[in-house]
């Protein structure tokens, strides 16, 4: 096989096929796989039990090169927006966010609030949320807490699905990412922080929509998969039903998370446009169809935004819709943009309690995100990469 450009493109087998067409024994395409995606060794030199000769050879065809790290903003709870830039020159960001939660089935981010539990199962019934700190949070003496992180990654450039509520959305499409560049997001991330693998899970819930990017994303889970369990690893979508079919026949799955933002058309279509293509009644059947181990389930993710859908009466409806799905919804109040959302306000206290409640009445898994890095703009919905609204430069309305 010809040398590609991209050596961290390369799956496993694609790695021991080039060492083969380099008259090497096919285990040294795994010990280079091992070295740089289960030790995050980022250089040729650091690979010992390589011969020098092809460690000299791999250093002129296929050269390791990184994203650049352009920008690096850390917020008050030690999360780190890092804006990469690419070979090309484009820009994408990604999220280091340190911290363990609670209960890691519940949510890849840590929540402030979750259900009350009572004998190792959510409680449904009575009572809703539970308006305390996760445990951990500010806790020094819990042990482990900072073994556990969480890595967000970036799948797009943009995002051409241009939900209303995410700044990403709001500055329009951007091109694909390959294999490489999405791994290499993670490397870079890995390399600054100081991280391994132990204690990582990683979320798609940067910017753009994986599922419109199969062709980077399955090749770069299947690389991941070799180092870090898929029960560790979650892909979110805005519900590009046609591509779930894709996504599901893989032998090894990501967790899906699927962001719902309304239970009726008329609404969702407003934040969601992709909707007018992809309906719900189709995506809660592709949901409905997704196959699922045991002891897992799909999330539904659903930002709370004042005055729009956020009612006891959205709640309801949305407890309907989602019935007979094994499903846990995680409720994520607006992270506001004053410059590129302009209008749009979290809902207080009180209406994200009524909401939650509701919903824990139809004895629905529920929890509340608290984002990680507000302060840096590195919360859910406010990655965005360039800084002018590409719309603006056409002519056409911003937002």
């Amino acid at each position: 096989m010809s040398s590609p450009a991209d050596p961290l493109s390369l799956t496993l087998t694609e790695w021991e096929d080039l060492a083969e067409s380099w008259k090497e024994p096919r285990y040294r395409g795994r010990q280079v796989f091992d070295a740089l995606h289960r030790r995050r060794v980022i250089r040729y030199a650091g690979m010992q039990e390589l011969p020098g000769a092809l460690r000299e050879r791999l250093a002129v065809e296929m050269p390791l090169v990184l994203p650049e790290i352009a920008r690096r903003e850390v917020a008050g709870d030690g999360s780190a927006k890092y804006g990469l830039r690419l070979s090309d020159g484009a820009l994408v960001e990604a999220v280091l966010m340190p911290g363990g939660s609670a209960n890691a089935a519940v949510n890849e981010f840590e929540d402030a609030r979750a259900m009350r539990r009572t004998g190792g199962r959510e409680d449904g019934g009575t009572g809703g949320a539970a308006d305390t700190e996760t445990r951990g949070r500010g806790d020094a003496g819990r042990r482990g807490l900072d073994k556990k992180f969480t890595v967000c990654l970036s799948s797009q450039t943009g995002c051409a699905v241009d939900c209303a509520f995410c700044v990403t959305g709001r500055l329009g499409g951007g091109r694909n990412l390959s294999p490489g560049e999405i791994l290499g997001q993670l490397q870079a991330v890995l390399t600054d922080g100081q991280r391994e693998n132990d204690g990582m899970r990683v979320v798609f819930m940067g910017m753009g929509e994986p599922f419109l990017n199969p062709e980077g994303v399955l090749p770069a889970l299947e690389i991941l998969f070799e180092s870090v369990s898929p029960r560790r690893v979650t892909v979110s979508t805005s519900g590009i039903t046609s591509a779930f079919p894709l996504f599901a026949s893989r032998s090894r799955r990501p967790n899906l998370a699927v962001s719902i933002n309304s239970a009726d058309d008329e609404t969702r279509t407003r934040l969601m446009p992709i909707n007018r293509t992809y309906p719900l009644t189709g995506l809660l059947a592709a949901m409905r169809a997704w196959p699922l181990e045991s002891r897992r389930r799909i999330t539904a993710e659903y930002v709370l935004i004042a005055g729009v859908n956020d009612s006891v009466a959205d709640a309801a409806l949305l407890a309907r819709r989602l019935a007979n799905i094994p499903i846990k919804i995680n409720v994520i109040p607006l992270n506001e943009d004053p410059d590129y959302l302009p209008g749009w306000k979290r809902p207080d206290e009180k209406t994200i309690d009524r909401f939650v409640e509701r919903l824990a009445q139809a004895r629905l898994t529920v929890t509340v995100r608290r984002s990680k890095g507000p302060d840096a703009r590195a919360a859910c919905g406010q990655l965005k990469g360039r800084t002018a609204d590409p719309r603006r430069r056409r002519g056409l309305p911003a937002p």
